[in-house]
């Protein structure tokens, strides 16, 4: 089943949605805010959209609809399932090539709240963050405010949990830092934690744990999940865990580059992508019987996918969502998905980015080019056998429906 596209026109530099609110960020400094799904219910609704609206919305604004166990069993009707996957393959042959202007009754436009043009941004309860070289920065709005700065160190990514409430930021020679977050009643960010001062240029959250990564290798930040004496969850740190402890030694230490999100974290070794499967378990029971507190770390390699087209040092920045696992090579973004299949998007790649933390909005990838922007929406994985795919997080939501397929 082929991905489905939109593109907007305008020379932008990054990218954001969050929260119904579809942000571009201009490289003279301009922010521009639709908002994305009333703009998508909008364009559904139009008379010459009406026979693939459906389609249109899970694409671009309900992408969580389909995991939801309730619906997934009345897919199981072929009478049904057919028509939306024949709307889906409509849509996708479909091109929607636009300007900011045909979003101006969805749209507001700003100058940043930044002086600089950032490395990376986060949008974490409705505050904005950005970082770069003099380092991370937040703001309570997207227009001009007040701005706190967190961090001095040089900052190349950011990233959100989904369940920790803390920020992730990969800070370069530095190392990989974690800092706290307090929504209430401030909403501040805790001093910087440092959890490993080896390089790091990428990071991703892992459950409870943390995915730090560059061209020198990677490491898993592991934190215990405890239960306090008020049955709270709280976290511990527990130790730095290496890629070889994750995959075991490569023969003649070739080198490898190895990322990875949530339970899949990949290596790349003599053109195949290894996949380990990462898993903190309970601790098992003691000799007297009873549990003991916390949990261990576990790794079951789960396959190999083949990429003879691909070697490690080629590889310029990657990432993981459910519908597969993104690679950036020089001019061209590869999608290995999660169906078996790849999608290959090539030019003058300015930036791109992937939204794995987000519930409506992570079967998307924003592709920046010089002269546009395109918002790839990837509607295979609705589809996918969530226990058996390697490449590409599990949808937990989604297991135990997968005879939709």
């Amino acid at each position: 089943m082929r991905s489905v596209k939109i593109s907007v026109e305008g020379s932008f530099w990054d990218s954001q949605i969050y929260s119904n609110q579809f942000t571009l960020f201009g490289f003279d400094g301009s922010i521009h805010n639709i908002q994305w799904d009333a703009a998508i219910d909008f364009i559904a609704g139009l008379e010459k959209n009406i026979s693939i609206q459906t389609a249109y919305r899970v694409a671009f604004s309900d992408g969580d609809l389909f995991y939801n166990p309730k619906v997934r069993k009345i897919l199981k009707d072929p009478s049904i399932s057919n028509v939306i996957k024949g709307q889906l393959n409509t849509l996708s042959y479909l091109n929607f090539n636009l300007s900011l202007s045909d979003w101006s009754g969805f749209l507001t436009s700003t100058n940043s709240p930044f002086d600089f043009l950032p490395t990376d941004t986060e949008v974490y309860y409705n505050t904005l963050f950005a970082g770069g070289d003099e380092g991370l920065f937040s703001s309570s709005s997207y227009y001009n405010s007040r701005i706190k700065k967190h961090f001095d160190g040089n900052v190349l990514k950011i990233n959100a949990s989904d369940r920790n409430t803390a920020l992730a930021v990969a800070a370069g020679q530095e190392g990989l830092f974690e800092f706290s977050y307090n929504d209430e009643p401030t909403s501040i960010l805790g001093q910087e934690h440092l959890l490993n001062s080896t390089p790091c240029s990428a990071c991703e959250w892992a459950f409870q744990s943390v995915i730090g990564w560059s061209s020198e290798g990677a490491y898993l930040a592991s934190f215990l999940e405890e239960k306090n004496r008020d049955n709270k969850r709280t976290r511990r740190f527990d130790r730095v865990i290496n890629e070889n402890e994750m995959f075991g030694i490569t023969s003649n230490n070739q080198y490898a580059y190895v990322w990875g999100s949530r339970e899949k974290i990949y290596r790349v070794v003599n053109g195949n992508i290894e996949v380990t499967n990462y898993s903190p378990k309970p601790k098992k029971k003691n000799n007297k019987n009873k549990f003991q507190k916390g949990y261990y770390d576990t790794f079951t390699k789960d396959g190999e996918i083949k990429t003879p087209f691909l070697k490690s040092e080629d590889i310029i920045a990657s990432g993981t969502a459910p519908f597969g696992t993104v690679i950036e090579k020089e001019d061209e973004i590869i999608v290995l998905r999660s169906d078996g299949g790849v999608e290959s998007f090539k030019g003058d790649i300015v930036h791109w980015r992937i939204f794995p933390r987000s519930e409506h909005y992570n079967n998307q990838l924003h592709i920046i080019f010089e002269e546009h922007i395109q918002i790839v929406s990837f509607v295979h994985d609705y589809f996918v056998n969530q226990d058996e795919k390697l490449a590409g997080f599990t949808k937990a939501s989604a297991r135990g429906y997968e005879d939709i397929i």
